[in-house]
C-alpha cells in the first residue's frame, strides 16, 4: 500500500483517479484550493488548500505526489496572462517542495497542447512547439521537471502528456459536455472552424486505468503520452451528440487563435514500457456521457431538465 497525495484532486481527472486508488487500498490525501467547483462527486475528503502553501513538512509520509493542480483554459490563457503566470507558479513550488521533501515520486500533469501543429502522431520525443500562452507555461514546467531532476537524486520525477479525457462528471467548458448542454438547451452545437479538427479522445475511466499503470510502474517515465492513439474529428463528435439526442444542427462559427488541427497521440513508449490497458468504444462512451450529463443537470436544478428533446 502506497501514500499518494493527489493536488487539484477536486478536478475530473483528479477526483476518478482518487476513487480508483481508495478502492485499490492506497492511503490517499488530496487537496484542491476549489476555485473551480467540482461537477461530480467527491469520493474521498478533500482538504481545501492552495498547492503554494505546501511545504516538505505537508508530504511527509507521502511516497508519491500526483500533481493536476492547474488553471486549464486554453482559450483564455489567450486573455489572462495570470494563466501561464500562475500554472508555472504552482509547478515551479511543488517541483521545489518536493525535492525538499521525503516523498520519492512525483508524477505532473503535461498536456499535448505543448506539440502544436504537426501532421501524423505526436512522439514524446517531438520538438515541443506550444502555440498557447497555456501551452509555453506547460512546456516551461516540464523543463523545470529536468532541472529538478539534477538537483533531487534518487528521486523520480514524470510528466504524463495528457490528450483529450471525457466522461459524465466533466466540466461543463470541455468540449463534449458543452455540446451536451447547447443541443439541449438551443437544438444547437457551435462548432469552431470547420470542425475538421483531430482530437484524440479518451474516457476517464480508461484514463485512469493508465494512471495507475504508471503510478505501479518501477520508474515513472520521465514523459509519456496518455491518450487512445486515435482521432476523432470534433465534427463527429457533434454529430454523435445530436443523434443521441434526437435532433439538433450544427452552426460554424469562427475558429479559435491559433486552433490546432490535430492532436493523436503516439502510444508505441506506454505500451512498450507499461502495457494495455481496456479502451471504451468512442460511441458508448459518448453516449454514456450524454446520459450522464443529463443526469447530473436533473440532480443540480431540482429535476427541472427534461427527460429528453
Amino acid at each position: 500500500m502506497t501514500a499518494v497525495l493527489i493536488t487539484g484532486a477536486a478536478g475530473f481527472i483528479g477526483r476518478n483517479l482518487a476513487a480508483r486508488l481508495t478502492a485499490d487500498g492506497h492511503r490517499v490525501r488530496c487537496v484542491d484550493n476549489f476555485r473551480v467547483p467540482p461537477t461530480g462527486p467527491l469520493p474521498v475528503p478533500v482538504e481545501t488548500r492552495d498547492v503554494r502553501e505546501l511545504t516538505a513538512d505537508d508530504l511527509a509520509g507521502v511516497d508519491t505526489v500526483v500533481h493536476l493542480a492547474a488553471l486549464k483554459s486554453v482559450p483564455g490563457s489567450f486573455h489572462d496572462p495570470a494563466n501561464l503566470t500562475h500554472n508555472l507558479g504552482v509547478d515551479h513550488h511543488i517541483l521545489a517542495t518536493f525535492a525538499r521533501s521525503d516523498a520519492r515520486r512525483l508524477l505532473m500533469a503535461g498536456t499535448c497542447e505543448v506539440y502544436g501543429e504537426r501532421l501524423g502522431y505526436n512522439r514524446e520525443t517531438d520538438t515541443l512547439r506550444p502555440r498557447s500562452p497555456y501551452a509555453v507555461g506547460k512546456a516551461a514546467s516540464e523543463m523545470l521537471a529536468h532541472v529538478y531532476r539534477s538537483l533531487a537524486p534518487g528521486k523520480q520525477i514524470g510528466v504524463a502528456r495528457f490528450f483529450n479525457t471525457y466522461g459524465p462528471d466533466e466540466g461543463a467548458d470541455a468540449v463534449v459536455p458543452a455540446f451536451i448542454d447547447a443541443v439541449d438547451t438551443a437544438g444547437l452545437c457551435r462548432v469552431e472552424g470547420d470542425g475538421a479538427q483531430a482530437r484524440d479522445m479518451t474516457h476517464i475511466d480508461d484514463m485512469v486505468s493508465m494512471l495507475t499503470l504508471v503510478l505501479a510502474a518501477e520508474e515513472l517515465p520521465e514523459v509519456v503520452n496518455l491518450g487512445s492513439g486515435q482521432a476523432t474529428s470534433v465534427r463527429e463528435i457533434a454529430e454523435h451528440i445530436i443523434g443521441v439526442a434526437g435532433g439538433g444542427s450544427i452552426e460554424y462559427v469562427a475558429s479559435r487563435p491559433n486552433e490546432i488541427l490535430s492532436f493523436i497521440a503516439d502510444m508505441s513508449l506506454f505500451h512498450a514500457t507499461l502495457g494495455h490497458s481496456p479502451r471504451r468504444d468512442l460511441t458508448d462512451g459518448l453516449s454514456a456521457s450524454y446520459h450522464g450529463r443529463r443526469a447530473l443537470m436533473r440532480r443540480q436544478t431540482g429535476g427541472l431538465v427534461a427527460a429528453g428533446r
